[in-house]
């Protein structure tokens, strides 16, 4: 018999997507997700060879790919840098400090970082930054939008990430029409309500069915299915 925790692992710690494929998702940088998840090699400005160490631990260092449980803590860690610029040695320096003081491995999405994780990210990238009163409001406020799109179990553990699907993160209207589950679609981002991939929505779309030919096929409301398109074309942009 499968013991629960493992089926868990299994299904929400896989491998499952690229880089390329999870910077689509959660509307970042290809090249920064690789540095945050694989690290990066650089020069300094002497020329001396460096090496960037990763961010996070990815599912699959070698194989170049990550799981779920990765997605989740990106969502969260895209969030602030793309508003605050924090500099990626930065973002690390705070990461490490939050493991210590947490001990946790994956600080970012723990239980503990909604109470008391955020302020410890928060007082000790200003000490590293400098920032005003107003820039620490804005990062914890960040954080915490970041966080209400994350769905977790009874234990704490995540199990659906609900990206947002504007460009602007501080866009008060995002709404939660699209889901990334890994129990569905392998994965993929789908319309929350009917789990319909967002790829063949615009697939069809693309054919020439009309929002309205498709909200009434699967039952839902049309802005639903404006959404998917809004999400997938701002994918591919």
């Amino acid at each position: 018999m499968t013991h629960p925790s493992n089926k868990r692992a299994s299904v929400f710690d896989t491998p499952a997507y690229s880089a390329s494929e999870a910077a689509c998702i959660l509307n970042t940088s290809a090249n920064t997700l690789r540095a945050w998840c694989f690290g990066q090699n650089y020069r300094s400005a002497a020329g001396t060879p460096k090496r960037f160490q990763p961010v996070i631990q990815p599912a699959d260092m070698k194989g170049k790919l990550l799981s779920f449980t990765n997605l989740c803590e990106l969502h969260v860690l895209s969030a602030i840098r793309r508003h605050h610029k924090i500099s990626l040695p930065k973002v690390r320096e705070s990461m490490a400090y939050l493991r210590s003081k947490l001990g946790a491995d994956r600080p970012l999405i723990d239980r503990q970082f909604r109470t008391n994780g955020i302020d410890l990210f928060v007082e000790h990238a200003s000490r590293l930054l400098n920032v005003t009163r107003q820039g620490q409001e804005a990062l914890r406020g960040d954080f915490e939008q970041a966080l209400a799109r994350i769905e977790r179990d009874r234990q704490g553990s995540p199990i659906r990430l609900f990206p947002f699907s504007r460009t602007s993160v501080s866009d008060k209207e995002q709404p939660k029409a699209i889901v990334i589950d890994p129990r569905l679609s392998f994965g993929r981002p789908v319309l929350s309500r009917v789990a319909i991939r967002t790829d063949v929505i615009v697939g069809r779309f693309r054919a020439g069915d009309s929002m309205a030919e498709m909200a009434k096929d699967y039952g839902v409301d049309e802005k639903e299915i404006e959404e998917a398109l809004r999400f997938e074309q701002r994918r591919t942009a």
